[in-house]
């Protein structure tokens, strides 16, 4: 989980993105970031911003941690549960 590597960040996105059972373009204009480019990040092939990802953080109580460098300590418990569990079954 703490590859920092754009392919390592689209990881987690997507993880994160399935706990809320939302497709991508939901997922990215609930945190007002643009479709096309959070298709991207979560792709691989560029690495989110800050503030693209401070949005997500407030739309989603991540935290910048989880997102560029997979430490799930600020994730909320339940959230990191789930997480564990999409993981194992990928």
């Amino acid at each position: 989980m703490h590859d920092r590597t754009a392919t390592g960040i689209g990881y987690r996105l997507q993880l994160t993105r399935r706990v809320w059972g939302a497709q991508q373009q939901a997922f990215a204009e609930r945190a007002a970031v643009n479709a096309s480019a959070y298709n991207q990040y979560e792709r691989g092939k560029r690495i989110i911003s800050v503030q693209h990802a401070h949005r997500l953080c407030d739309a989603y109580d991540l935290t910048l941690d989880w997102i560029y460098r997979g430490d799930p300590a600020g994730l909320r418990h339940q959230t990191w549960e789930i997480i564990k569990g999409l993981d194992a079954h990928t």
